[in-house]
């Protein structure tokens, strides 16, 4: 089963790769329009916000995993069986969001230049600018400091769980029916 698993990961991960590896290369846009990007991407995300915003997105998601794994068969079963698979199920959310805080606040710098030289392919100058100056009034700034905590509200985040349970749920009985098939070909062998 642990080679199962293995093989399972390097398949999911392989088409990845490949697709990074080929992935069409872009023509850079004209200075003055990574520019402009930069300066609406500060706006939208002020330096000295990132890390609190990255934080105000991924606790929420991460707090969605932790209730979607927790529903499963599977995790229900451990539970009854195990008083210590609770404190297992937390000990590992927890440090699934330490390890996706730190990656994401790692990939910031490259992540915000790629969506500067994005912004600069599909707007001008001039559009970038009338963005901008959208982020300097009132409501633009109050969007730019609210638009993180969105993925927080009570809605989104009862919506998003019901689709990562119907996804985990649906994930793991494909994955026992897949398991299922290779060990009645393997017993035809």
């Amino acid at each position: 089963m642990k080679t199962l698993a293995a093989a399972l990961l390097i398949a999911v991960a392989a088409p990845a790769e490949a697709s990074a590896q080929t992935a069409p290369v872009a023509q850079a846009p004209e200075p003055a329009r990574i520019a402009a990007a930069k300066a609406l991407i500060a706006k939208v995300m002020p330096p000295e916000r990132v890390d609190a915003m990255i934080d105000q997105m991924m606790r929420p998601m991460m707090e969605n995993l932790r209730n979607a794994m927790a529903q499963t068969p599977e995790m229900q079963a451990a539970f009854a069986k195990n008083p210590q698979a609770k404190a297992a199920l937390d000990a590992f959310v927890d440090d699934e969001l330490k390890h996706a805080i730190a990656t994401t606040k790692e990939s910031m710098p490259t992540m915000l230049d790629a969506m500067a030289r994005a912004y600069a392919r599909r707007f001008t100058v001039a559009q970038l600018n009338d963005v901008s100056a959208f982020f300097d009034t009132p409501s633009g700034k109050l969007y730019a400091e609210q638009s993180p905590t969105v993925m927080a509200d009570p809605d989104i985040l009862a919506a998003q769980r019901a689709v990562m349970e119907k996804s985990i749920r649906g994930t793991m009985e494909r994955a026992q029916a897949m398991v299922a098939k290779l060990a009645a070909e393997q017993d035809k062998k």
